[in-house]
């Protein structure tokens, strides 16, 4: 009998639902991104850096969260290859925030989940997308639960819990692609190694999580519009940190990959159950 997918990063999902409380409870309306910086390094110092503390590692957490941010806002998503784009395109894309029924997400996350160990990527490169799905099912279940009991978060949600409710995807949305940015941000992560690199990538993609999934909320950010926005046209599509998506017709479009830089266009042509990738020239 075939086995379901096992994603061996439970215990993040247990840390940033932990992480969430432990933000709602210390900030306040009038709270400014510093003490969201502050109250994640509170967090996550105790776990992964059992003091004695250096100053060092309060920068290197702290900026952490300021980078993600910055990344966030400008639509910054780097070091993914063409084959976990299309991955991440489901996790972004319009079926999770336009063309899924709130009540049924779990079952779409779910049904990505399963497919992340079935698309033939490397464990290396499947690491970062297990990360943000179990991300993605983690705070999806956290909103559902906090929009019918806010608790400390009734400070930042809207008087009508229905515009919470309806929140709730964009929500999930941006927590994860938070996970996607700290998660893969260089080879090197953004915070010096303590045991090996994978340690690294665990602890930004948490911080990353933590910092666009409350600052979301908090904040209400927009993402500014970029220049590859203005200029390509992609109808039904989407953009992900600077990355076009055009889906039409079995075609997946992604402008700019790490692969193919700026001046390409990778075609990934589905049709009649072929898919062929290619490279057309801007």
């Amino acid at each position: 009998m075939a086995t379901r997918t096992f994603n061996p990063y439970p215990i993040i999902g247990t840390q940033l639902t932990d992480g969430m409380e432990a933000i709602s409870k210390s900030l306040k309306a009038t709270s400014t991104v510093d003490d969201l910086a502050d109250a994640i390094y509170k967090y996550i110092q105790p776990i992964y850096y059992p003091a004695p503390v250096s100053t060092q590692v309060q920068i290197e957490i702290k900026s952490v969260v300021y980078n993600v941010i910055n990344a966030y806002n400008n639509q910054i998503l780097q070091g993914y290859d063409d084959e976990q784009m299309i991955i991440i395109g489901m996790m972004l894309g319009p079926t999770t925030t336009d063309k899924t029924p709130i009540n049924s997400l779990d079952m779409w996350f779910e049904n990505i989940e399963d497919n992340i160990s079935e698309a033939g990527l490397s464990l290396e490169d499947q690491m970062p997308l297990l990360l943000a799905i179990e991300v993605e099912k983690t705070i999806y279940n956290y909103w559902i639960t906090k929009v019918a009991t806010p608790g400390n978060w009734s400070k930042f949600f809207q008087p009508q819990t229905g515009l919470n409710y309806a929140n709730i995807p964009f929500w999930v949305e941006a927590c994860t692609e938070g996970a996607l940015i700290g998660g893969n941000a260089s080879d090197k992560g953004l915070i010096a190694p303590t045991t090996d690199i994978v340690s690294v990538d665990i602890v930004s993609a948490l911080i990353g999580a933590l910092a666009i999934g409350a600052g979301k909320v908090i904040f209400k950010w927009v993402p500014r519009i970029q220049p590859i926005q203005l200029s390509m046209e992609t109808p039904d599509g989407l953009v992900i940190g600077g990355y076009s998506l055009a889906m039409q017709g079995g075609n997946i479009q992604a402008l700019g990959t790490k692969t193919n830089k700026k001046d390409c266009i990778v075609v990934n042509n589905c049709d009649g159950g072929n898919c062929n990738y290619g490279c057309n020239r801007l």
